[in-house]
């Protein structure tokens, strides 16, 4: 999902999973004969898929040929590429329910949760912790166990994450005579921010010629949490963005729209960016590539709201589900996609912040025309103080509910659009989030409770992230 976008991301997470899971495979590396894909005899084929336009797919063959002659080659396991048959995650999800997804899948990190708890997806915990053949963890940035965990369990893999950061005018800075901060530990604070939205707005009457910022409804979150609050109280059994620090900070945000500083979430952001007349907009990596190259730019974080500068950052996310042919080689051949060579393909298409710090340092990542900051997609991905710039928000059901009555849908759209006073928001919102929570009588033992009725733990007593 584009940050612009208030399309969920998350319809169809309870549809068509009815089948029953299927049982898991045999870990042992199975050798198969020469076949249409080329895969020499006594070699292990895996299959690895993934929607994406033509350019991604050319990086994922890419990234595949790069970990084949790093490692694969050498344990004689053959990645075979199998484009998605949509261009949606609907049409993945569908094979999902019918049994024919490929070894290595490639999916939307919100439907991780339900995959999971639906016993289509193998827990990862125990391979990822073998001494021969796992990871090891302290090459890779401190979100790469957390962000897409499912109640701390290991059911996926994010070998990269599109960081959201705030893209910038330089000419209009310079103009203002701004200087933009370069690391998220030097975020500006509320008022300088607030300062620098004003001064780059040019008005004519009631008329807005160059907006000072745009910005999508899920920098909420981050805004929520950057004054101190959480999406969840008391072990996830209420609905949190109930300080009076929330309501202050995500009012100020509101109140650019109200008063021209920034455009209704109905505006196109794109065209006022390239056309010089927009001075800041919040947005994922994948845009850089749709920026006129008449605009100079560069990427600066969001700010302090007013405690802490935080981001949502979009897991690009690969599961091995439980049908796959030999899930042993299918968990080596998404440690090769980790691995520095096909992290490198990554970082040079500028695809995702590899996970790899290694890689995510290095010139293949920061080496680029545009951004000159790309540390600062870089750092989203690790610690500021000891706190993550990356919001910790909740999967799960809940997190759904959540993402539903304060990102998504009227709740959401009435507030961005200037048409809902934000206690009334923040209301509503946490009104429907309740109620979800009554409903389902959650907390947070609950998800524990859904993955062993799936029958998705394997291992229940390991966990990476608690390590």
């Amino acid at each position: 999902m584009t940050s612009g976008s208030l399309l969920t991301r998350r319809r169809l997470l309870q549809g068509g999973l009815g089948l029953a899971a299927a049982g898991v495979a045999g870990t042992s590396l199975t050798a198969c004969g020469s076949g249409s894909s080329g895969t020499p005899s006594g070699w292990t084929e895996v299959t690895f898929s993934s929607v994406g336009d033509p350019t991604t797919q050319k990086m994922f063959k890419d990234m595949i040929a790069a970990a084949q002659q790093e490692s694969l080659d050498e344990h004689k396991i053959k990645i075979v590429w199998k484009p998605a048959p949509g261009d949606d995650w609907a049409s993945v999800m569908l094979q999902f329910a019918s049994g024919t997804t490929a070894d290595l899948q490639r999916i939307d990190d919100d439907r991780v949760y339900d995959l999971a708890t639906s016993g289509k997806i193998l827990q990862l915990d125990k391979m990822m912790q073998d001494a021969s053949t796992g990871f090891d963890l302290t090459k890779y940035s401190p979100t790469f166990t957390t962000k897409v965990a499912v109640e701390g369990y290991q059911f996926s893999i994010t070998p990269g994450m599109s960081a959201n950061a705030l893209y910038y005018n330089k000419k209009l800075f310079a103009d203002a005579g701004l200087t933009a901060p370069t690391s998220w530990a030097d975020a500006w604070s509320w008022d300088e921010f607030d300062a620098a939205v004003k001064k780059l707005t040019k008005k004519n009457g009631s008329r807005t010629d160059t907006y000072g910022l745009q910005y999508a409804v899920n920098t909420i979150q981050p805004t929520a949490y950057g004054a101190g609050d959480t999406a969840l109280y008391n072990n996830q059994t209420e609905c949190g963005y109930g300080k009076p620090e929330t309501l202050d900070a995500i009012d100020k945000q509101i109140s650019y729209i109200r008063a021209g500083y920034a455009p209704t979430i109905d505006v196109e952001y794109l065209p006022l960016f390239n056309a010089g007349k927009l001075a800041m907009t919040w947005q994922a990596m994948d845009i850089s590539a749709q920026i006129s190259k008449n605009v100079d730019w560069d990427v600066m974080p969001w700010p302090k709201t007013p405690l802490f500068a935080m981001t949502k950052n979009y897991a690009r996310t690969w599961v091995i589900p439980k049908t796959a042919k030999d899930p042993q080689a299918a968990f080596l051949a998404m440690k090769a996609l980790c691995g520095k060579a096909a992290s490198d393909v990554m970082a040079k298409a500028q695809f995702a912040v590899p996970a790899l710090t290694e890689v995510a340092k290095s010139a293949a990542f920061t080496d680029h025309p545009r951004p000159k900051t790309a540390t600062v997609w870089a750092e989203a991905l690790g610690n500021v103080a000891g706190k993550p710039v990356d919001v910790p928000f909740p999967r799960g059901p809940i997190g759904t509910a959540l993402a539903d009555s304060f990102v998504e849908g009227t709740n959401a759209n009435n507030l961005v659009s200037g048409k809902l006073a934000t206690a009334d928001y923040l209301k509503r919102g946490r009104d429907a989030v309740n109620a979800e929570i009554k409903k389902r009588g959650w907390n947070g033992d609950k998800g524990k409770e859904l993955l062993a009725k799936g029958g998705a733990l394997t291992d229940p007593d390991l966990k990476v992230a608690a390590k």
